[in-house]
C-alpha cells in the first residue's frame, strides 16, 4: 500500500456526561433508568446513531447494568473503563477515556474563558493557561479546586504559546504583541488561598509580527521562537538577547505556524561539514545547540527542518496545493523514536522519519476534515490505555491528536498502527486546541476554558 495514500481511521462519541449526568444518577438512586447516546463515524460511510441504557440491578444495588441497540455496543471493562464498537463499522472494541481530573473543577466552568496557550510542567505539578487578553495563570495539579498559585499580565494581547523550562518552576511565554517573556512559577509560600501577582524576569523583542510557536534547547539557556514574520529566532536567555534569526520557507520568509526542536538521532545531509567554519560562526552565547535541530510548520503546507549546529535549512517538504486548506498548524519532533508528526488544516496526519525526509511519509491519516490542531507523542508503555492488563511493550508509541471538532483522540502509531487507541470524552462540542502528555497521562485544553486530564 502507497504511505502516502491517507488511511481512514473510525470516530466514536458519545453523550459527553454520560458518566456524571447519567450513570451516577442511576447508581445514587436519582431514577431507576436512564438513556445516553452513542454515535459511530467513518468518513466517506453512513454513520450509525445508537442509544445505551442504563439500569440500576435488582439483586447488587452496586452494579449498573448497560445494554446498547440501533447497531452500537457498549461495554464496561471495570470500573470507569468503558468501550464503544460498532460492527457495520468494523470498529473494534474502543476505550473511551474520562477525564479523571478538570481545572478547574465541573462547578466552575462557567465562568471560564477561553484558553489560547496552554502546558505542563515536566513534573506534572503544575499547569499553565493563557488567554486572550495577555494574563497567564499558573495552576497547582494537587486539587481541581485549588485557585491559580501565579497570575501574570504577560502580554498586551493574545498569549500564543506557553513552554515549561525542563526544571518546571520557569515558563516561556510568547504573545501576538511580537514579544516573549520568562515568567518565574515556583509555588509561592503565601496562602493556597490567595493568587500571586508575577512580573515577568525577562522580555525579548525583535520579531515584527505574532509570535506562534516556541522552543527550549536542551536545559533552556537558549530558547527558539517562530513567528508569522517568517523567521525563527535563537534568544539568550541571561541577557534577554537575539543570537541570530533564520528566514523559514528557503528563505522566503514564510509564516511559522508551530516549531518543534530536539536532539538529531540521525546523520546530517548537507555533506561534509567544515568544522572550522561553524566553529566560527558559533556565538559564545549558544549552549547545547551543535546536537539539535528544529522543524517548522509553514503556512503555505511545507515543514522545513534547520540544523542549529550548521544555522542551515536541511529539508525542506513539498507546498501544499494553491489555494487548498493544506496549511500545517501542528507539528512534533519525538527525538527517542525518530519521527516527527505533522497536521494539517484538512485533517490530514502524517508521520515522516527524519533519517529519510527525502522519501514519502511513513503512514497518513485522517478521521475527517476537520483541522488538527495540536499533536503529542505518548509513550504507550506510560499510558497504554488498555482495558485491563497493559500488553504494550517499551517500543509502542501513540500520539495524542487535538481537533478543532472536539473530538481529541489517542491514535497507536507504532507497531501495528495507525488505529484509535482511545477516544478523549468530555468535551461538549467545543474545540480542542491543545494536548500534552506527561508520565502516564494525556492532557487537554479546550474552548470551553477547562483542562481536562487523562490518566490510564
Amino acid at each position: 500500500m502507497d504511505a502516502a495514500q491517507p488511511i481512514t481511521l473510525p470516530i466514536c462519541t458519545i453523550q459527553h456526561d454520560f458518566q456524571t449526568g447519567v450513570i451516577k444518577d442511576v447508581f445514587d438512586g436519582v431514577v431507576p433508568d436512564d438513556k445516553f447516546w452513542i454515535s459511530c463515524y467513518k468518513y466517506g460511510e453512513p454513520s450509525v446513531h445508537g442509544k445505551a441504557s442504563a439500569t440500576l440491578a435488582e439483586h447488587n444495588r452496586d452494579l449498573v447494568l448497560f445494554e446498547a441497540r440501533d447497531g452500537v455496543k457498549f461495554k464496561e471493562h471495570n470500573k470507569s473503563v468503558y468501550s464503544i464498537s460498532c460492527p457495520s463499522l468494523d470498529i473494534p472494541e474502543t476505550r473511551i477515556a474520562i477525564p479523571d481530573a478538570t481545572f478547574p473543577s465541573i462547578a466552575e466552568v462557567r465562568k471560564q474563558k477561553q484558553i489560547t496557550a496552554f502546558d505542563v510542567s515536566p513534573d506534572g505539578s503544575q499547569i499553565a493557561t493563557g488567554y486572550h487578553d495577555g494574563s497567564v495563570y499558573i495552576r497547582p495539579v494537587s486539587s481541581p479546586h485549588a485557585i491559580p498559585s501565579a497570575a501574570s499580565k504577560a502580554h498586551l494581547s493574545t498569549v500564543t504559546s506557553l513552554r515549561f523550562f525542563p526544571s518546571s518552576r520557569v515558563v516561556l511565554t510568547s504573545g501576538a504583541d511580537f514579544s516573549l517573556s520568562i515568567l518565574p512559577a515556583d509555588p509561592p509560600e503565601s496562602s493556597p488561598y490567595t493568587t500571586a501577582k508575577v512580573d515577568a524576569a525577562r522580555t525579548l523583542r525583535g520579531h515584527t509580527r505574532a509570535v506562534t510557536s516556541t522552543g527550549i534547547v536542551a536545559r533552556g539557556r537558549n530558547v527558539l521562537s517562530g513567528s508569522k514574520d517568517g523567521t525563527l529566532r535563537l534568544w539568550d536567555i541571561p541577557s534577554g538577547a537575539q543570537i541570530r534569526s533564520l528566514a523559514a520557507g528557503t528563505n522566503h520568509f514564510v509564516p511559522v505556524l508551530a516549531l518543534s526542536t530536539g536532539e538529531r538521532r540521525w546523520q546530517g545531509a548537507n555533506g561534509a561539514i567544515d568544522d572550522q567554519a561553524v566553529a566560527a560562526d558559533t556565538d559564545p552565547r549558544e549552549v547545547d545547540t551543535s546536537d539539535k535541530v528544529v522543524f517548522s510548520a509553514l503556512q503555505d503546507g511545507s515543514f522545513e527542518l534547520f540544523d542549529l549546529r550548521t544555522k542551515r535549512a536541511e529539508f525542506r517538504s513539498k507546498v501544499g496545493p494553491p489555494g487548498a486548506r493544506s496549511g500545517l498548524q501542528a507539528l512534533e519532533y519525538s527525538p527517542g523514536q525518530c519521527l516527527l508528526a505533522t497536521g494539517s488544516a484538512s485533517g490530514m496526519v502524517s508521520l515522516y522519519d527524519p533519517r529519510t525526509l527525502g522519501g514519502e511519509p511513513v503512514v497518513v491519516f485522517r478521521r475527517n476534515e476537520a483541522p488538527i490542531e495540536d499533536l503529542a507523542f505518548v509513550n504507550l508503555a506510560n499510558a497504554p490505555f488498555s482495558f485491563g492488563s497493559p500488553t504494550t511493550s517499551t517500543g509502542d508509541v501513540g500520539l495524542a491528536v487535538a481537533t478543532e471538532d472536539g473530538l481529541p483522540y489517542l491514535a497507536e502509531v507504532r507497531p501495528s498502527g495507525p488505529r484509535v487507541r482511545a477516544e478523549l470524552v468530555g468535551t461538549d462540542c467545543d474545540a480542542v486546541r491543545f494536548v500534552r502528555a506527561v508520565g502516564s497521562d494525556v492532557w487537554s485544553a479546550a474552548d470551553d476554558g477547562v483542562v481536562r486530564r487523562y490518566r490510564s
